[in-house]
C-alpha cells in the first residue's frame, strides 16, 4: 500500500484539508471554545474514517471501483474539496491579488547567533530556530494615489511582540535599538505585546525609545485583550505611544491631511467601522491587527493597510509553506504585500509567537518608505 501512489496522493489531500481547518480553528477562537478541543476534533474527522478507509481500500484503481457507496463518496469529497481550494486560491493569484512594486533598499540580520535559542536540536534535522534571527530592512513601496506631498513618508513597523519568558527584556531592547537607528517618520506598533496579563507592568519603558517626528501609534491585538487591553493601553501611552481603538489621527503635510486610523481587534474589540469610514484625507494608513481588515481599508478608500496577526505562519517548511495562518483567508495572509483593488496591505512577520520556534520565517523589523506613483 505504501508504495502505491494512490495513497500519497490521498495522504496529500488530506495534509491541505488539515491545513484549511486549522486556519478556521484560528478565528474562531472568540467564540470561546477551547482551540485544542476544536483540533482534537478536526484531528479525529480526519483520522478515524481514514483507518477505515485504509483497511477497505489497497488504494488501486480497479479496487476503487468495487468500493460501497460511501466511501466513494468520501474519496470523491476529499479530491473535489481540495480542488476547491486550489481553484479558489488561482482565482485569487490571477484576478483579485494584482502586483504590488516595491523595492527592497537592505536588508540585515544583526542579532544572528546573539541569543540562544530554544529548540536548538532541531538543527539535527535540517531546522534552524529562527526566533531572535531578526531581520531589519528597508522596503520602498508605491502606492496606488498616493499624494505627492506625503510621497517618501517613512514609517517603522514592529508587530507581535509576545513579550515575556522567550522575548525577554535584552532581545526587547536590541529591536528597539535596531527600531531606533532606522530614524522613520513615525513608528506604528500592530497588536499582540503580550500575551498574559502578568507581564503587563514588565513592558512600563521598554518601548519608551520608539520617538518620531510624527509620533508612535499602535493597534492591541487578541492577546492583548485576553491578557489586559487596558492596563497594557495605559503603559504604552506612559510610554509615549498612543493606542487607536476605532479612531483616526490627522497629519498634516502643507495642505495635504493623512488620516492615521486604527481600528480595534475583528475578534475581541468593539466593532465601529464608522470613524474609519467617515476620515477625511488625502492619505490614509489603515492599522489593524488582523489583516482581515483588509475589507474596511478597501472601502475607506486606505491607501495601506498595515496587519500582523499571522507570524508569517511562523512555522514554515520548504516548499510547503506555512502550516496554520490564523486569518480569514488562510495561507494567502501568511506575510508580505498584498493589493485588491487600489488598497496595499502588509502584514508584518511579527516577532515572537507561541510556541517560540520559527522555522524558515525570520521575525523583523522593516521600514517602509510610501512612494507615489499617481493613479
Amino acid at each position: 500500500m505504501i508504495g502505491r501512489p494512490l495513497f500519497w496522493l490521498y495522504l496529500f489531500l488530506q495534509f491541505h484539508i488539515f491545513i484549511y481547518l486549522t486556519n478556521r480553528i484560528g478565528i474562531r477562537q472568540h467564540k470561546r471554545i477551547n482551540e485544542i478541543l476544536w483540533l482534537i476534533l478536526f484531528l479525529a474527522g480526519q483520522l478515524i474514517p481514514s483507518f477505515f478507509l485504509i483497511r477497505a481500500w489497497d488504494f488501486t484503481p480497479t479496487a476503487w471501483v468495487h468500493l460501497n457507496p460511501g466511501w466513494k463518496f468520501l474519496t470523491s469529497g476529499v479530491f473535489l474539496w481540495v480542488f476547491t481550494l486550489y481553484m479558489d486560491h488561482g482565482f485569487w493569484l490571477l484576478f483579485r491579488k494584482k502586483p504590488v512594486k516595491t523595492r527592497v533598499l537592505f536588508k540585515r540580520y544583526p542579532l544572528t547567533h546573539v541569543f540562544p535559542a530554544p529548540f536548538s536540536f532541531l538543527r539535527f534535522i535540517g531546522f534552524e530556530n529562527q526566533i531572535y534571527d531578526l531581520e531589519v530592512s528597508e522596503v520602498e513601496v508605491f502606492l496606488l494615489n498616493w499624494p505627492k506631498a506625503w510621497d517618501g513618508l517613512s514609517l517603522v513597523q514592529i508587530s507581535d511582540l509576545h513579550y515575556g519568558l522567550y522575548i525577554h527584556d535584552d532581545y526587547l531592547k536590541a529591536i528597539v535599538a535596531e527600531a531606533k537607528n532606522l530614524k522613520p517618520d513615525l513608528f506604528v506598533l500592530t497588536g499582540d505585546f503580550i500575551s498574559f496579563k502578568k507581564d503587563v507592568p514588565r513592558m512600563r519603558t521598554l518601548l519608551k525609545g520608539l520617538r518620531a517626528p510624527l509620533g508612535s501609534y499602535a493597534v492591541l491585538g487578541n492577546h492583548d485583550l485576553w491578557a489586559d487591553g487596558p492596563g497594557l493601553q495605559k503603559v504604552l501611552a506612559d510610554d509615549g505611544i498612543r493606542v487607536l481603538r476605532n479612531e483616526v489621527v490627522y497629519l498634516l503635510r502643507g495642505k495635504e491631511k493623512l488620516a492615521l486610523m486604527g481600528v480595534d481587534d475583528i475578534w475581541l474589540g468593539k466593532r465601529n467601522d464608522q470613524p474609519i469610514l467617515a476620515a477625511k484625507a488625502e492619505a490614509k494608513i489603515l492599522l489593524a491587527h488582523q489583516p482581515d481588515h483588509f475589507y474596511l481599508a478597501k472601502k475607506s478608500g486606505a491607501q495601506l493597510q498595515l496587519s500582523g496577526h499571522c507570524h508569517g505562519g511562523q512555522i514554515c517548511f520548504p516548499i510547503l509553506g506555512p502550516l496554520v495562518v490564523p486569518a480569514d483567508e488562510g495561507r494567502k495572509y501568511a506575510g508580505g504585500f498584498i493589493r485588491e483593488k487600489e488598497s496595499t496591505l502588509f502584514i508584518h512577520r511579527g516577532i515572537g509567537g507561541y510556541p517560540p520556534l520559527r522555522t524558515y520565517c525570520r521575525p523583523q523589523v522593516v521600514k517602509l518608505v510610501l512612494k507615489s506613483i499617481g493613479g
